[in-house]
């Protein structure tokens, strides 16, 4: 299914490169506003397969060579399957894309059971094929800085205030855990919990102190009262601070030359770079950044921070 053609000016060693078209479809939710398709149709490394879309097909600005096709045909005639409807991000779906021979990017991976999930990396894994879960935050220019930053034992400390944004509990804590697990690079050893109110859903301040197998201790403090807004990650280790500030843009180390800023890429969207990095985790037979393993291992420890929440004193212990 992919289509190779040489060209003789290249950037890498040998001064040749290959490059590759990877055939790709996309289930496009009912809402298309939900997912930019825009953004990613003019990637050069994907040639345009298929497509299928439940609402009407007027509001598309689509190439028409796409070919609009069922959710049963277009696993059968991809490499690439994103699969951007809620609807269609079940086991039985997603299995059946992946014994076709699919790899997956999909954009909502809580709709799956954490058995499910077991399933489908055990799947992918025997076929293989890899699972990419859509986020924004994990993506973010800084992440790759962070793994620079870290090195072999540290301190981590997370400090986030987010006013009036209780529904977006889950998403916040759950993108701050994987931050810390995907940089720490080890295995929880304990955590204690911290919540200010026993039996509320969603707490108003919540503190986690993490120690990990690697010597490695975290600090996550989250507060969902009504002030300013704040998201730092510390990193300290051989006696140095760095300080990234996702709300300012911020990179700040302690000693420094001079803080830096970063400027968003004005032609560059967060969506267009997870996929075309993804097209090159699967050329270079990489896992993807934000693969199904690395988010169970996260939605298990989140799931065991909210039960103590929900169930447990003000200040519990997690052991692993």
């Amino acid at each position: 299914m992919i289509n190779t053609c040489q060209y003789t000016q290249g950037c890498d060693k040998l001064g040749v490169y290959l490059l590759t078209m990877l055939s790709t479809a996309i289930i496009l939710p009912k809402e298309p506003s939900r997912f930019q398709f825009d953004v990613i149709r003019k990637i050069k490394e994907i040639e345009w397969d298929g497509m299928y879309y439940s609402g009407e097909r007027q509001p598309l600005n689509c190439d028409s060579s796409i070919i609009f096709s069922s959710p049963e045909i277009i696993p059968l005639v991809c490499d690439l399957l994103i699969v951007a409807d809620p609807k269609y991000c079940t086991l039985e779906y997603l299995s059946f894309a992946i014994r076709n021979g699919c790899h997956l990017f999909i954009s909502d991976q809580h709709t799956l059971t954490m058995e499910e999930r077991k399933q489908l990396i055990q799947l992918a894994h025997e076929g293989g094929t890899n699972i990419q879960i859509q986020n924004e935050f994990l993506f973010h220019p800084f992440q790759k800085e962070i793994q620079l930053a870290f090195k072999h034992t540290a301190l981590l400390e997370i400090s986030q205030t987010a006013p009036q944004k209780h529904a977006y509990f889950n998403e916040l804590l759950y993108n701050n855990l994987f931050m810390l697990l995907r940089t720490s690079g080890a295995l929880v050893h304990k955590a204690e919990v911290y919540s200010g109110q026993k039996e509320m859903e969603t707490p108003e301040v919540i503190n986690i102190n993490v120690h990990f197998k690697n010597g490695t201790a975290a600090n996550l403090t989250m507060r969902m009262i009504d002030h300013q807004e704040m998201h730092t990650l510390s990193i300290t280790a051989n006696g140095e601070l760095t300080i990234f500030d996702f709300i300012n843009h911020e990179v700040r180390a302690i000693p420094a030359l001079e803080s830096k800023s970063w400027h968003k890429d004005r032609n560059a969207h967060p969506l267009e770079i997870q996929l075309s990095t993804y097209i090159q985790d699967i050329y270079e037979n990489r896992d993807p950044e934000i693969n199904l393993h690395d988010d169970l291992t996260t939605s298990l420890l989140l799931e065991k921070i909210r039960d103590k929440i929900r169930n447990g004193s003000p200040t519990t212990s997690i052991h692993h």
